[in-house]
């Protein structure tokens, strides 16, 4: 009984075995013909077959970065190169400490014609006060008593940089209220790290970042051109004072600029805001520098790594 035991137990055991080969010599043939197994090859070593890929990707739109060119050593303590294209999309091409909160010297007063330009009629006169002529600086100096409309305060104060024109705007209405403005506008504008003390940029307590500014200059193309044509003038002779001319040196030098604006104060060092229209590329190209010992020069090589470093 034993014995006829083992000779079924032995012969199931066959039949099991039988079935699992079968099983295995299926999956080898189905994996051999669908390249899933490796397989011989001709020295005799294991190869994996690998399938063709195909990119379906689509290419990146522009710009496109050039990675031979390296990375940008700015000198100044902050800076930021954005592509602002006309349908509202930012594309961040170069930054250096874009969160850094610094003294923005007369950066301030392109705040303080945003301010001017929405509050007053550009007709309306200003009585230049003693005040106003305390203000510090060699450039667009203003006499006592005289009466000026905001319309020439705005071309003195943005070509010439003057802080006896910035200060006299602020007094259009009460001065304490005006600067509450510019900094419910910089709130309104998202631009978390800025405030201001002032209207004309010589507190160092006037403070903002590299990043913050990209919003006021992407305001001002949007809202203000008239600012935007202010700033880039070179030169402009205005009626009844006599010959502006602007304190940023790249204008005619850099071509397609649309607006800019330079700054200096011993706390804040060298400060510059130039946009720059990316001809035929329905995009503007916004450049700010912070804390520079030079502006212009750091500015120009800024410029040119962007023109080399990106294509469109």
């Amino acid at each position: 009984m034993k014995i006829k035991r083992a000779v079924k137990g032995f012969f199931l055991s066959l039949v099991f075995l039988s079935v699992i080969f079968i099983a295995l010599q299926k999956a080898w043939d189905a994996g051999r013909n669908n390249n899933l197994f490796f397989l011989g090859s001709v020295s005799g070593s294991p190869e994996v077959i690998q399938p063709v890929e195909t990119d379906n990707t689509p290419n990146p739109p522009a710009p496109h970065r050039n990675w031979g060119v390296p990375e940008f050593d700015l000198a100044a303590e902050s800076g930021i190169v954005v592509e602002s294209s006309f349908s509202g999309t930012d594309k961040f091409l170069f930054k250096k400490n874009t969160y850094l909160k610094l003294p923005v010297a007369s950066l301030t007063k392109l705040m303080t014609a945003v301010i001017a330009f929405e509050n007053f009629d550009l007709a309306k006169t200003i009585k230049i006060s003693r005040d106003a002529i305390s203000q510090e600086g060699e450039r667009g100096i203003l006499e006592l008593d005289r009466e000026i409309t905001v319309n020439d305060l705005l071309y003195i104060t943005l070509i010439e940089s003057s802080n006896h024109a910035a200060y006299a705007l602020s007094e259009g209405m009460d001065k304490y209220d005006f600067v509450r403005l510019m900094n419910e506008k910089a709130r309104e504008l998202n631009m978390e790290n800025t405030f201001f003390t002032e209207p004309t940029g010589l507190s160092p307590e006037n403070i903002s970042t590299a990043e913050d500014l990209i919003k006021t200059a992407k305001y001002i193309l949007k809202k203000h051109p008239k600012i935007s044509e202010i700033s880039r003038t070179k030169e402009y002779d205005l009626p009844n004072y006599g010959k502006l001319t602007n304190t940023d040196e790249l204008l005619g030098e850099v071509p397609d600029i649309v607006a800019g604006k330079t700054g200096f104060l011993i706390e804040a060092k060298g400060c510059l805001l130039l946009i720059v229209n990316n001809s035929g590329k329905d995009s503007y190209l916004i450049f700010v520098v912070l804390g520079a010992e030079d502006r212009f020069g750091e500015m120009r090589k800024m410029i040119e790594w962007v023109n080399t470093a990106y294509s469109w």
